[in-house]
């Protein structure tokens, strides 16, 4: 069976067909602004690569609870009812988007991730996956029979403060501008620019994310302090989602404002903020932390899932 892939996030919009090995195949992406709907862009994608799917397996950025769904930082709405009956399709399965990224953990290959900092996984425990983009997706990965159970969740809306003195001053200036910090606000795209005007002042020029991390790679100062700031919220987040789920099957992380600020991650600053949670050093210590170098984990997730629908009834 022939099922369409559909990675659906705020910024980016990735399709593409299970392939002969059951991994995506034929993936196409397009820059969400540039078409007005969800059935525009299958609609484009089936008109250009001949493709003839007789089921959906779609990954969205926003809660799923049910056959419609209206995403969070775009102005799509649709059904999966709607979709099927549009396009002809026996089946439409709707999911979180980084519930995709969790089904995606047991398919990963070798050179999809690569460390951050030391760690053993233990291969029958929970596993946690987060990463920011335009918002901050989290999800888990439960042991279970046949790669896992994923949980989706909406822990980049949980609130976020200081946890040193010299943060202090940097979450007054976002309580001022947000009222309500939440771990979103300032762990993804739009959040490394807010951290960048609260760290710098108001002053400050107004740079955009892209900017901050370009800047940052040839050693502007100020843009240099703002990714190792975020480098300690975003090593101590992952630490307390190590904890809430007791990952020790590994914690991971994702998105692509994470991909461009590999090289800070990779100092100390990120293991340090993510074992510092007393009285739980050591067991964070032996909890192994990574990063997701794939462009598109949601799809092999989503290829994942697909392949139990051959399985079920028409």
């Amino acid at each position: 069976m022939q099922v369409l892939l559909a990675d659906l996030g705020a910024t980016n919009s990735r399709i593409a067909m299970t392939g002969p090995d059951g991994r995506p195949a034929g993936m196409r992406k397009w820059h969400g602004d540039d078409m007005p709907d969800l059935e525009a862009v299958i609609a484009r994608y089936l008109d250009e690569t001949g493709a003839r799917p007789t089921a959906g397996v779609l990954a969205v950025a926003a809660p799923v609870a049910g056959d419609d769904v209206a995403m969070t930082n775009r102005s799509w709405r649709f059904s999966g009812h709607d979709l099927a009956k549009r396009f002809g399709w026996r089946t439409v399965r709707l999911i979180n988007d980084f519930e995709a990224v969790a089904l995606s953990l047991p398919h990963l290959r070798a050179d999809d991730t690569r460390p951050l900092g030391g760690g053993t996984a233990d291969p029958e425990g929970p596993r946690v996956v987060f990463g920011p983009g335009t918002g901050l997706g989290v999800a888990a990965l439960m042991p279970a029979a046949r790669g896992g159970s994923a949980v989706p969740t909406e822990g980049g809306h949980v609130s976020f403060g200081p946890a040193s003195a010299d943060e202090e001053p940097v979450f007054a200036r976002l309580r001022e501008s947000l009222g309500y910090v939440s771990s979103e606000a300032i762990l993804s795209g739009p959040g490394l620019a807010r951290l960048h005007r609260a760290l710098h002042g108001s002053a400050t020029e107004t740079l955009g994310p892209a900017d901050i991390t370009a800047f940052a790679h040839t050693g502007d100062a100020a843009c240099v302090a703002t990714v190792k700031l975020f480098v300690r919220l975003f090593g101590r987040f992952a630490g307390d989602l190590a904890l809430l789920f007791r990952a020790t099957g590994g914690v991971y992380a994702g998105g692509g404002v994470a991909r461009r600020i590999d090289e800070f991650l990779d100092a100390p600053e990120f293991r340090t903020a993510f074992e510092a949670h007393p009285p739980y050093e050591g067991l964070l210590r032996e909890i192994p932390t990574s990063l997701i170098t794939l462009d598109e984990p949601g799809l092999v997730g989503c290829a994942a899932l697909a392949r139990s629908l051959a399985h079920t009834p028409a």
